[in-house]
């Protein structure tokens, strides 16, 4: 990772897998394929073998597309096309990466599970055969076959299930990414500030940082890092200061326990009301159930904020209970839905 004083937390150049924190399974796997393929390339003669294909799964914010571009690096590879699977969605701009790659090309595709049907068949063909099959009306009145290199490919995905089975076999190494632990985020804002030549005032400023980032280090650098760093610079500071940190927080309204504004009002309005099933609850607090289900319920489930019943209506839990009433006082009756809760 190379130092640079920089305003930008994401403007770090990613140059090696050593550089990851945490994820040390995923790390772990990566490594011994990357040995094993410069082993292979040095005993074959052949320069064109190719890395993976690989697949990244796990939660958002988990540092997939951060580890892609230190597996490109690692490789060496001259030339990274990163796309999303809705924009290869488009045959022609998935036609387009594919035949222009070369071995020397990694094509990283996020959100892999955006892709249709045809694009995953397309891949898929790609990837098996090595070579292309041009319809008669992209290029020519004669359908033919165009010749692929051996490029590498790596998917990023929050929904495997969503990618055909033959696609997701296809793949030669499976990475699956969990959320991070607050020591190893800690030492990845570390890494971060000190490779921008951020400085701050204490350990205690690190560990805030990472405490309110859901287990994330997107939360972590993204909002959280870049927040404060913004909060020391308004003050003419140098140095990111604890205060600077709570002000920070303060501003972006994200509590000790990493909840937003969001996350409170859906907990509050589960304390209010009782017992909700999602569509009610949806209406309530005016939001698709979609962002309900896809952004807020996650972390609060996994933390035990909130809980399911037997019927799958939300429920406010003894710990959800108590973050609340730390903040404004509750009705009796919330201690009381709480033990509806499917142990």
């Amino acid at each position: 990772m190379k130092n640079i004083a920089g305003i930008d937390v994401n403007h770090v150049q990613i140059t090696s897998l050593a550089h990851i924190q945490g994820q040390s399974q995923v790390v772990d796997t990566l490594q011994l394929h990357l040995r094993a393929h410069f082993n292979i390339r040095s005993t074959s003669g052949s320069p064109d073998v190719s890395f993976g294909p690989a697949i990244f799964t796990g939660p958002s914010g988990t540092g997939k597309t951060m580890v892609a571009k230190a597996v490109h690096a690692e490789l060496g590879n001259l030339e990274l096309i990163e796309t999303n699977g809705v924009t290869v969605n488009n045959k022609s701009e998935l036609f387009s990466i594919l035949i222009n790659a070369d071995a020397n090309t990694t094509i990283f595709i996020d959100e892999a599970q955006g892709m249709n049907s045809k694009a995953q068949h397309i891949l898929l063909t790609a990837l098996s055969e090595k070579n292309l099959p041009v319809p008669a009306c992209m290029s020519s009145r004669h359908s033919h076959t165009v010749p692929l290199a051996d490029f590498t490919t790596i998917l990023a995905t929050t929904h495997e299930y969503l990618l055909k089975d033959a696609l997701r076999n296809r793949m030669r190494i499976y990475c699956r990414f969990n959320y991070y632990s607050v020591e190893d985020l800690t030492e990845i804002v570390r890494q971060r500030a000190d490779t921008l030549k951020w400085e701050y005032e204490s350990d205690k400023v690190l560990q805030i940082i990472a405490q309110r980032a859901k287990g994330t280090p997107r939360l972590a650098l993204n909002t959280n890092l870049q927040t404060c760093w913004y909060v020391a610079k308004s003050h003419d500071h140098d140095v990111i200061t604890l205060t600077d940190a709570h002000e920070a927080f303060s501003y972006l309204q994200i509590d000790e326990a990493s909840l937003d504004n969001l996350d409170r009002s859906y907990l509050s309005a589960l304390a209010k009301y009782g017992r909700l099933p999602l569509g009610v609850l949806s209406s309530k607090l005016s939001m698709p159930s979609l962002t309900l289900t896809r952004v807020v319920e996650p972390y609060l489930f996994r933390e035990g904020f909130v809980a399911k019943d037997k019927t799958s209506a939300r429920v406010i839990t003894q710990k959800g209970v108590e973050h609340i009433k730390s903040a404004s006082p509750l009705p009796k009756t919330v201690e009381d839905n709480s033990k509806n809760v499917v142990e």
